[in-house]
Formats: C-alpha cells, structure tokens, sequence
C-alpha cells in the first residue's frame, strides 16, 4: 500500500511545480494590452461580433472591457488585487463583486466565464496532479481547495512542454462530463513573449461557441496602477 501512496505525493508534487511554472508563463513581463475581435455563434448558427480590451499589469492586476458594440460598450470586469473581482455594468452605473460560484457565469452572452477573464494565477485557487504526457503537452487535472468557490467539479489543462502556455482547458461537473473547453492556438512571439493569436471558448451543454483573435498588442509600456481602479472602471 505505500508505493501507490508515494506515487500520489510525487504526482501532486510535480502538480505544483507544474502549476507554478504555468502561472509564470502566464504572467511573463510587466503588462500587457490586447485587443480581441469576439465572434459569438449559438445554437442556430447566428453570429455577433464585439470587441475586447484587456490590460494586465503584473500578476495581480486586469481590467477587461468591451468597446464595441455601443450596446455592450463599458461593461467590464476589475481584479485590482489578484483577488477581488468586480463587475460593471453600465445600465446599473455602479460595479459589483462577483463571489463564489458566480464567477462561473458567462460574461455578457459570450462562452468566456467571468473566471476565464479575471483569472490571473492558478496555484492559489487549485490543487494539481499530472495525469499524462500526451506527446509535447503535458495533461494536469485541477481539483479546487474550497469546492464552494467554484462552479466545477476539477479543471483540466494541457500545457505546452516547450515554453509552459496552456494550449487546452476542459471544466468538468461532478459527473464527470466536459462541460465547456477553451483552446489557445496561432502562438506568436511578441517581445520575446508567446502570445496566443486565437482563442476558442465552447459551452458543450448549450451548443454555443466564441472565437476571440487578438487584433493588436502592446506589451511593457509603462501601464499606471491607476487604470486598475473602480474609478477607471466605471468611467464613460
């Protein structure tokens, strides 16, 4: 009975190691501004199109909001902390915090969940286990610490051996089905940094799919702590 004991500790350790080095590739350099195209499609084939910001400075701070359509444009979200997260919504003309489980919800019609978007480390929130080597990819299943926070059941992650980046994210619920993906594809290296160009998020459930490609990016520019306010925020 102890080797398969010990077996568990050295996979739930090299987990961890994992884990870490996938929250630094993340989180590479001292900030970052994207802008994404955003193509919703449902069920019915049906299709809309927005366009995200995001502005990341560290690995404790992001802003994410919408410009485009007029409709949408202002909604964002705000981690100011690493931890917090708020969510603005401008026909409301006040920001909430976004708690629990809730984080789980879609944001604003899309396949992203707010957690997708305001996600800045995973070490913190998840405990690892490798499950397989899968060629260059190497398979880690996530289990939440506090399973109340989180919508699913355990999250896994197939990262690049090459350079640490996450190239497919599974949720799945307590019976153990997939109920969403999100893959990252197109990488390119921008100031010495792999970004990826295309991300496709997939609510396997409901049918419904979202593509995001960056249309332009700005890293180490020098962003100010004060984009990362309730003020910046909430601001028209």
């Amino acid at each position: 009975m102890l080797l398969p004991s010990l077996l568990t500790f050295a996979l739930a350790d090299d987990g961890a190691a994992w884990l870490a080095r996938v929250d630094a590739a993340a989180n590479r350099g001292k900030d970052a501004h994207l802008a994404l195209s955003i193509s919703v499609t449902d069920r019915t084939g049906t299709t809309a199109d927005r366009v995200l910001e995001v502005w990341q400075k560290g690995s404790d701070k992001r802003l994410v909001r919408f410009t485009a359509p007029a409709r949408l444009a202002g909604t964002g979200l705000l981690v100011p902390d690493g931890d917090t997260v708020y969510l603005y919504l401008p026909s409301y003309g006040r920001a909430r915090r976004v708690v629990g489980e809730s984080r789980g919800d879609a944001f604003m019609g899309t396949d992203f969940s707010l957690e997708d978007l305001s996600r800045l480390t995973y070490a913190d929130e998840y405990r690892a286990t490798v499950e397989a080597d899968e060629g260059t990819l190497t398979r880690l299943s996530l289990a939440p610490l506090d399973a109340s926070a989180h919508r699913d059941a355990a999250v896994r992650l197939w990262v690049r051996e090459s350079d640490d980046m996450v190239e497919k994210i599974e949720h799945v619920d307590a019976a153990g089905r997939v109920t969403r993906r999100v893959t990252f594809s197109d990488f390119k290296t921008v100031s010495n940094r792999p970004i990826a160009h295309l991300l496709v998020a997939e609510d396997l459930v409901n049918n419904k799919k979202t593509v995001a490609t960056v249309m332009r990016s700005e890293l180490d520019s020098g962003l100010a702590d004060d984009r990362f306010t309730l003020t910046e925020l909430t601001r028209q």
